[in-house]
């Protein structure tokens, strides 16, 4: 629970007009809930709701998802023209301190939403945000057990104030200005503040640059200026492994109109949804029965143990594809079926790292009349250092380490695919 403390109020970047040096404030909404965020799990920061060093971390992210291609590939000098920018620890050959100076004013702390009402045959009832029946289950599935909340409402400034120095890396030039102008194009068009923001969570709305409202786009705009930005701000062309990253010709997909943001946004993960969890029909006709993916019928495999009448019967063996969602993800069989000989609970994880980012964004954006959902794929690797490993959730013994590579002929005997063995690409084409 947040705590009643009133935040304290930064004092602003000296406004005063500088040959060297820009001040902006910039004023934020956030069009989803804020998940998470501060130092307790799944809690937003107990004082300022959004806090500086987190939208400076964010902003660095962006800064390398748009910039870093320009040093060759090299990592270490992606990390000194990074640190030149956003700052260092100090120390030997160390940049220091940051030429940006960020401060961050909360307008509105927002609301707690821990339940939400939904219709039933039984009438209307609430349900806990995480619940498998709430419209939101599907995303906010880590609150199940926590049984936590997320917070709505949220809408604060950034005030920032940039020394107009320049960055010599890599026979470069980098004007500090147009470098954080990059990383907060990105950070407004693709990202958000919180946890869980490739999923929709915490995303930002710009309403004004100082004095200025921000117009809002129409839906025919809305493509067009993610198009120019990209072409405007994404810089360079070898990335140094690892970084995820922005291309200036990547895909990105507008659909889901409607009303409000919260409409825009629940349409893309409940199509996100369908794809991940789509089955056959049972034979009642009912949407319940075998899955149209191979992990089920593959573990089943792996472990030597079925349930009468579930015995693995999938074309595709052995294959774990829904691993290039992002990791870890947890297969569970029905727990009747699971007590008739069905495997136990396995865990999907990365050998090295258990967890693995998705490089899937989804998000709403504000636009006249309503908002739409918008949906890419970063650039970048598309499988954990070490491959993948597959383990008993209950007691981590290692079973497997599965491949999630497809072949096109593979692809092709996965329905929800449609021939595509790229299951991001193959989700994106179904918008």
């Amino acid at each position: 629970m947040l705590s009643k403390r009133k935040p304290p109020q930064p004092t602003p970047p000296d406004v005063r007009a500088k040959n060297d040096r820009i001040t902006q404030v910039r004023t934020y909404r956030l069009i989803t809930p804020l998940y998470g965020g501060g130092a307790k799990t799944q809690q937003p920061d107990e004082v300022t709701v959004v806090r500086a060093s987190e939208i400076r971390g964010l902003l660095r992210f962006w800064w390398r998802a748009t910039r870093g291609g320009q040093f060759d590939g090299s990592l270490a000098k992606m990390r000194q023209a990074e640190e030149a920018i956003w700052g260092s620890a100090a120390g030997e050959k160390k940049a220091g301190p940051s030429p940006v100076s960020l401060a961050v004013c909360v307008l509105n702390r927002g609301r707690e939403k821990r339940d939400v009402m939904v219709r039933t045959r039984q009438g209307d009832r609430r349900y806990p945000i995480g619940d498998p029946r709430s419209p939101y289950g599907y995303v906010a599935f880590p609150l199940r057990e926590s049984r936590g909340s997320v917070w709505e409402g949220v809408e604060f400034e950034l005030h920032i104030t940039i020394n107009c120095t320049t960055v010599e890396v890599n026979g470069n030039t980098l004007r500090v200005p147009e470098e954080v102008e990059a990383a907060l194009w990105a950070w407004e068009t693709f990202g958000g503040v919180g946890a869980r923001t490739r999923r929709g969570f915490g995303a930002l709305q710009l309403v004004r640059i100082d004095d200025q409202l921000v117009s809002v786009p129409t839906v025919q705009e809305v493509k067009t200026r993610i198009q120019k930005g990209l072409q405007k701000y994404v810089r360079g062309s070898r990335w140094p492994h690892g970084v995820p990253h922005l291309h200036p010709d990547m895909k990105c997909v507008v659909a889901a109109r409607g009303k409000d943001a919260d409409t825009s946004w629940k349409k893309l993960f409940t199509a996100l949804k369908n794809f991940r969890q789509a089955r056959y029909p049972d034979k009642n006709g009912r949407p319940y029965g075998r899955s149209k993916w191979p992990e089920p019928d593959a573990i089943r495999r792996i472990t030597g143990t079925h349930s009468p009448g579930h015995a693995p019967r999938h074309p595709v063996s052995d294959k774990f594809p829904r691993g290039r969602f992002g990791l870890p993800i947890i297969f569970q069989f029905k727990e009747k079926d699971e007590e008739n000989g069905d495997p136990p609970k396995t865990v999907l994880e990365g050998h090295e790292h258990d967890r693995f980012a998705s490089r899937l964004i989804l998000r709403p954006i504000a636009c006249k009349g309503g908002a739409v959902g918008l949906a890419c794929v970063l650039e970048g690797p598309k499988d954990p250092p070490g491959g993948y490993v597959l383990k008993q959730q209950s007691n981590g013994r290692v079973l497997a380490h599965p491949d999630v590579a497809l072949g096109l002929d593979e692809a092709k005997k996965i329905e929800p695919l449609d021939g595509e063995p790229d299951v991001l690409q193959a989700f994106i084409d179904t918008l």
